[in-house]
């Protein structure tokens, strides 16, 4: 019997629990970091209710990375049509395969959301007439859904949303003796990527840009107050593990830093638990808040701070990228 995970963070729990089902046990923060997963990103659209900051890599690219890297096939499919969608998945659950799905979990009806979020992911671990059972993230565990539910959830529409997209595993040459070198090698391509960002919304480079426009908040935004709540929960509790995702890849760090046997990763370890705690402090200050005075305050000190990370953040996977 599987021992099922209800992890800190929705994409890489669900690929532990598929990884398990396949007799290939690796913790959360394993997956997270061989998914390359720590990232930063500011993006703020007309079309966007509220400004958005995410501490993570693009929604998908976490399970692509870490299937990658610990040599195991993964399966994408997507399609427009619910009456197909779930076809595909009732057929691969006949078999007896853990599917992942990504979806808007408001829809669902166990969720307490109140909020849209389409690049939700769980694990989907069997059916009975007209319901499925589903592996959640932290606090939630084994649930179940209607089938309704879960076709409306697959095909909800929005920013970072798919088209009932399911992930499934095929066949793997995984070998633990190979997790020293894919540790290296996602290490180095983390610490790349944050330093050499596509856009200047990610990145480093991201932080001075969030800096910026986080002080103006208070006068921009038709609604600061739910702006930075929103802000807050996504850095503390959003399924992050904390810390804005600082401390699932410091908890990595201190992983790949026995496999590889590497003091280097240890000493950053300590120094992303050091700038998790900062981040938790910012979700803190804006946590709940609605005097404009308060938040005022708060947005000055926010945007400071983000200064501050930017450079501390940089100087840390600079460190790292000269890690040989």
């Amino acid at each position: 019997m599987v021992n099922w995970l209800s992890g800190e963070h929705c994409e890489s729990s669900a690929l532990v629990n598929m990884l398990r089902t396949r007799g290939i046990d690796v913790s959360e923060p394993l997956v997270f970091g061989l998914g390359r997963g720590l990232s930063f990103l500011y993006w703020h659209s007309k079309q966007m209710p509220a400004p958005f900051l995410g501490g993570r890599v693009k929604p998908d690219h976490l399970i692509r990375n870490a299937t990658r890297a610990l040599a195991v096939e993964l399966r994408e499919s997507e399609t427009t049509s619910q009456a197909k969608a779930e076809r595909e998945l009732l057929a691969a659950l006949e078999t007896g395969e853990v599917v992942g799905l990504k979806l808007d979990r408001f829809h669902l009806d166990y969720a307490e959301d109140s909020y849209h979020f389409a690049a939700h992911y769980l694990a989907c671990i069997g059916y009975a007439s007209d319901t499925y059972s589903v592996v959640e993230t932290s606090g939630l565990g084994v649930r179940t859904t209607s089938r309704e539910s879960l076709a409306r959830a697959r095909a909800a529409k929005g920013p970072m949303s798919s088209r009932s997209l399911a992930f499934r595993l095929g066949g793997s040459d995984f070998d633990p003796a190979d997790l020293p070198a894919a540790c290296r090698e996602a290490v180095a391509a983390t610490a790349h990527d944050f330093l050499n960002p596509p856009i200047t919304n990610m990145g480093h480079k991201g932080f001075q840009k969030a800096a910026q426009a986080v002080r103006g908040w208070c006068d921009t935004l038709d609604d600061p107050a739910a702006a930075f709540t929103f802000l807050s929960h996504s850095i503390e509790d959003g399924g992050t593990g904390g810390g804005f995702f600082r401390t699932l890849w410091a908890d990595f760090l201190d992983e790949a830093a026995e496999l590889a046997v590497e003091p280097a990763y240890a000493a950053a370890a300590d120094t992303y638990r050091g700038l998790s705690a900062r981040w938790t402090r910012i979700a803190h200050l804006l946590r709940d808040e609605s005097d404009p005075a308060v938040l005022r305050k708060a947005a000055d000190e926010v945007a400071a701070t983000l200064t501050d990370l930017g450079q501390a953040e940089r100087d840390a996977m600079t460190k790292l990228a000269d890690t040989p």
